[in-house]
C-alpha cells in the first residue's frame, strides 16, 4: 500500500491524472469555479446573516464537498509507469575466489559472510531484488558459473577475473532484456585482463554495472609468499639455492622466522628482519638426503595479529632420484698424481661414470672404467656420433699432437653443436695455438717465451713464481658459485676453504676472454693487469669449456686427514655441473616456473636426432600421470616456427605431484636404447595470488561502475542498490491506471467533509 500511494502521489504532483469517462480537466476546472460562484450566492440568501468569515467557510466546504463528488463520479484515475516486475533479467556476479575468506570484517567476519549478511535471499536485498526481476546468480573466480543461491559458494577460486566473469555473463544471458550487473567483489582482479574494457562494452549496450565492495582497503597486519624459485632437478648430493619473496604489512623492523621441512622435520631455516614498502628477496640452501621426488613445505612463522594465513606456506618439488650416469672421458698424456686423484674423488658417484684412457708409456695406454671391450679400443672415438655419447671431456697433460684435425674439428663440435663439456686440467700445450681448442677454452693460449721472464716456468718445480706453493682466493663469482661450496653455510664455506693446503704451481694462459667466468685466482701474481686465473668457464655454442690452470689439486686430498671430502666434493660438483649441461635427445621444458591449481600448464618437448640436431619429422607423445594415479595422454604437436620443438598443454585441476612421460618411438622400437623417451614432474600447488595485494581495490570496482554508466557501493550502502537499479534504461517498465474514486482515504475524506458541513450548519441555525 505504501508503493501505492507513492505512486498516487508522485503521479498527481506530476500532473499525470485523468477522468477515465473523458471529460477534460479543464472542463472540470471550470465546473469548479461555477459551483464555487453559486454556493457563494446561495449563502447570501439565507434567512440568517453570516458573517464574511463563515460564508466564506461555509462556501469552500460545501463547494469543496460537490466538487469531490463530482469528481468521483467522472471516474478519476492516474497514469502512471512502473517497473513490470519479473519481466526484466538482473545478473548477479559474487566473488568466489580465495580472498573473500579473509577475515577483516567486523568482528572478525570474512568478505564472504559479511555479504551473505547483507545479501541473503530471505531476510537481505536480494529478495528484494527478486520480487522486482528475474535474478541469476553467479560465482566467479577465473570465469562465471551459474549457482542457484549462495549457500553454493565456498571461496575455493585461485584467481579472480572480473573481466573474464562480466564476458561470460554477457555471453550467457546476451538474447534476455538484461537490466543490469550486480557485481560483488573485493576488486582484487589478478588475471592480467582489464575488466574495465568489459564493463565499457556493457555500457555500450545499456547494461550498467552496479558493483558492491567489500573488504578493508588496508589490511593492517600481514606477512605473506610472494613467490617461490627453486630448480626443479638436481644431481645427487648437491647444493642447491630456493630464492624466496616475501612482502609484509604492520611488523616493520620485527624479525621472522622462515623454515623449509621435509616431511614436517626442519632441513633449512633462517631468521629475517622485516622490512617495509618492498619485496624482500631471501634465499636459503639445502642437500637434499634422499634419492627420490620431494616435496618440501616452505613456511613463515606466524605473527600475532596477521590477516591472513593461507600465504604463510607454500610446497615445492625437488627431483632427486637417481639418474643415468653421465659418462665423462678422461684423456690424460702420462700417470700423474692429479689423474690418479681425480679417479678417485669420482669413485663411489652412481651420477658420474669416469671413463679413461691414459698413456703410460710409447704407445702403451691404460683403459679404466670402460663399459665394452670395444670402448676407446682406438683411443680417441673415431667417429662423432660416438664422441657424442659423452656428456663431457677432461683433457689432461696432453700434447697437441696426439690429435689429428679432425678430431680437433670433433672436439669442437662436441662443445658447440652437441652441447658438451670440456674441461683442461693443468697445463695447456702450446701446440694448440690456433687450433679449434683455442677457440673454445675461456684463455687466450699464448707462447711461454712471450711470457714475462717471471712468468715462465709453468707447473714444473724450480726457483721460479709459477711453480711455488699459493693459496688459491676465491673471486666474487666463485663465493656465489655452487661448484665452490664445500658447506651450505656461507661463512663455514669461508672457513673450509681458507684450511684447505696450498696448491703448487699454476700454469699461465693468455688473457681471460671476454665471455668468461673466473671462480678461482692466484693472489698475488698478475699477467697484464690481470689475476693469474686458476678456475674459470665460458659459454661456446651450445656447451661449456673450463680451463682448470693447476696439477695440484691432488694435495687437497693428500694432505687432509682421510675423512675430509673436499677434494672429492668439489671435483665432483665441477663434473656434474659440467657433463649435466649437455642436453639430452630429448628435453622437457614447461611455460613457466610453477604452477597453481587450475592453470593450463605449458609443456614443450625439444627433440634432437642421433647427431644432436633438430629434428621436425618426430612423432613424440605426451603421458600425464596426475596426483590420483590417472593416466591420460596429450599430443605433442610441432611447432613449425621452431625447430625440434614440440608443445601440449593440459589443466592441472588437483594439488599434488604430476609425472609427465614423452617418448619418440623409433621404427624399430628401441626408444629406451637410442635414448628417446624423457620423464620429469612437477607440483602443483594452491595459489599465492589471491593473497598478494589483498586489500579490498574499491578503485578498480569504482571504474567499472563509472565506464557501464553504474553505480558503486560499499557492502554497508547496499540498502540503496534496489532503487537505483529501477531506474536503469534497459528495465522494462509499463504503463499502470489508478482509479481514485474506490480509495478508501477518498471515502473517509467525503465522509468527513459532510459530517463537518452539518455540525457548523446546524451550529449557525442553518436548515
Amino acid at each position: 500500500m505504501g508503493n501505492m500511494q507513492g505512486n498516487i502521489f508522485s503521479a498527481i504532483a506530476g500532473g499525470e491524472v485523468s477522468f477515465a469517462y473523458g471529460v477534460s480537466p479543464w472542463v472540470f476546472a471550470g465546473l469548479a469555479i461555477s459551483v464555487t460562484f453559486i454556493v457563494w450566492f446561495a449563502y447570501g440568501a439565507t434567512t440568517r446573516s453570516l458573517s464574511s468569515a463563515w460564508r466564506t467557510g461555509l462556501t469552500v466546504l460545501r463547494s469543496g464537498i460537490l466538487l469531490l463528488l463530482g469528481f468521483l463520479l467522472l471516474r478519476p484515475v492516474v497514469n502512471t509507469m512502473e517497473l513490470a516486475q519479473q519481466e526484466t533479467y538482473l545478473a548477479v556476479l559474487v566473488d568466489d575466489s580465495r580472498s573473500m575468506d579473509i577475515r577483516d570484517m567486523p568482528d572478525g567476519t570474512s568478505r564472504h559472510g559479511a555479504l551473505q549478511n547483507f545479501f541473503s535471499d530471505e531476510t537481505g536485498i536480494l529478495g528484494d531484488l527478486e520480487e522486482d526481476f528475474q535474478t541469476r546468480i553467479f560465482g566467479f573466480d577465473r570465469s562465471a558459473k551459474r549457482i542457484s543461491n549462495l549457500e553454493e559458494l565456498d571461496q575455493a577460486g585461485e584467481e579472480t577475473s572480473i573481466g573474464e566473469a562480466l564476458n561470460d555473463v554477457a555471453l550467457q544471458l546476451g538474447g534476455l532484456p538484461l537490466a543490469g550487473v550486480v557485481l560483488i567483489s573485493d576488486g582484487n582482479d589478478n588475471s592480467g585482463i582489464d575488466p574495465v574494457i568489459a564493463a565499457r562494452d556493457l555500457g555500450a549496450r545499456g547494461i550498467p554495472v552496479f558493483s558492491i565492495g567489500v573488504g578493508e582497503q588496508v589490511l593492517p597486519r600481514d606477512i605473506g609468499l610472494v613467490d617461490v624459485k627453486v630448480s626443479r632437478t638436481v644431481l645427487e648430493n648437491s647444493v642447491f639455492r630456493v630464492q624466496i619473496g616475501l612482502h609484509q604489512t604492520g611488523f616493520d623492523g620485527e624479525s621472522a622466522d622462515i623454515t623449509i621441512r621435509d616431511n614436517g622435520e626442519p632441513v633449512a631455516s633462517k631468521t629475517v628482519t622485516l622490512a617495509s614498502n618492498s619485496i624482500q628477496q631471501l634465499e636459503l640452501e639445502l642437500s637434499p638426503d634422499r634419492d627420490e621426488r620431494i616435496v618440501y613445505d616452505l613456511d613463515i612463522s606466524l605473527k600475532p595479529g596477521e590477516i591472513i594465513e593461507r600465504n604463510n606456506t607454500y610446497q615445492f618439488l625437488v627431483d632427486n632420484r637417481p639418474k643415468e650416469s653421465l659418462d665423462v672421458l678422461y684423456l690424460e698424456g702420462h700417470p700423474r698424481n692429479e689423474y690418479k686423484f681425480i679417479r678417485r674423488a669420482i669413485e663411489g658417484d652412481l651420477s658420474l661414470r669416469l671413463a679413461t684412457y691414459l698413456r703410460t708409456g710409447p704407445e702403451k695406454f691404460y683403459r679404466q672404467g670402460v663399459e665394452s671391450p670395444t670402448e676407446l679400443s682406438e683411443g680417441f672415438p673415431p667417429t662423432q656420433e660416438d664422441l657424442f655419447e659423452y656428456e663431457a671431456i677432461i683433457l689432461g697433460d696432453i700434447e697437441a699432437e696426439f690429435f689429428t684435425a679432425e678430431q680437433l674439428e670433433m672436439l669442437e663440435s662436441f662443445v658447440s653443436k652437441r652441447g658438451g663439456g670440456l674441461l683442461t686440467s693443468g697445463r695447456i700445450d702450446e701446440g694448440f695455438i690456433g687450433t679449434p681448442l683455442a677457440d673454445l677454452l675461456p684463455v687466450s693460449l699464448v707462447e711461454e717465451k712471450f711470457l714475462p721472464p717471471s712468468l715462465q716456468g709453468g707447473l714444473r718445480r724450480g726457483d721460479h713464481a709459477t711453480g711455488g706453493l699459493f693459496t688459491p682466493r676465491l673471486t666474487s663469482i666463485g663465493q656465489r658459485s655452487p661448484l665452490m661450496k664445500l658447506s651450505v653455510d656461507r661463512e663455514a664455506n669461508r672457513a673450509a676453504w681458507a684450511g684447505l693446503p696450498e696448491l703448487q704451481g699454476i700454469s699461465v694462459t693468455g688473457r681471460i676472454k671476454s665471455g668468461a667466468s673466473v671462480l678461482l685466482e692466484h693472489p698475488y701474481l698478475e699477467y697484464q693487469n690481470q689475476p693469474l686465473p686458476l678456475l674459470l668457464s665460458q659459454r661456446y655454442g651450445s656447451g661449456r669449456a673450463v680451463a682448470l690452470n693447476t696439477a695440484s689439486t691432488w694435495r687437497w686430498q693428500m694432505m687432509l686427514p682421510s675423512t675430509d671430502q673436499s677434494q672429492e666434493t668439489l671435483w665432483r660438483q665441477i663434473l656434474r655441473w659440467l657433463a649435466a649441461s649437455a642436453p639430452t635427445r630429448i628435453t622437457i621444458d614447461f611455460d613457466r616456473e610453477y604452477y597453481n591449481v587450475g592453470e593450463k600448464v605449458g609443456v614443450s618437448a625439444t627433440i634432437l636426432n642421433a647427431d644432436y640436431q633438430p629434428s621436425n619429422d618426430s612423432s613424440p607423445w605426451l603421458q600425464v600421470t596426475d596426483p590420483l594415479q590417472q593416466v591420460f595422454d596429450e599430443p605433442l604437436e610441432w611447432d613449425i616456427e621452431e625447430d625440434g620443438v614440440y608443445r601440449s598443454e593440459f589443466i592441472a585441476e588437483l594439488p599434488g605431484v604430476y609425472e609427465l612421460f614423452v617418448d619418440v618411438p623409433s621404427a624399430a622400437g628401441e626408444a629406451s636404447r637410442t635414448g628417446a623417451e624423457q620423464s620429469t614432474a612437477m607440483v602443483v600447488t594452491p595459489s599465492l595470488r589471491e593473497y598478494i595485494n589483498a586489500q579490498g581495490d574499491w578503485e578498480v570496482l569504482k571504474r567499472i561502475s563509472s565506464e557501464s554508466r553504474g553505480a558503486f557501493f560499499p557492502l554497508s550502502e547496499i540498502s540503496q542498490l534496489q532503487e537505483v537499479i529501477r531506474q536503469t534504461p534497459n528495465a522494462l517498465m509499463k504503463e499502470r491506471t489508478i482509479d481514485l474514486w474506490n480509495n478508501k482515504w477518498v471515502f473517509i475524506l467525503l465522509v468527513f467533509l459532510m459530517s463537518l458541513d452539518w455540525f457548523l450548519r446546524r451550529r449557525k441555525g442553518l436548515s
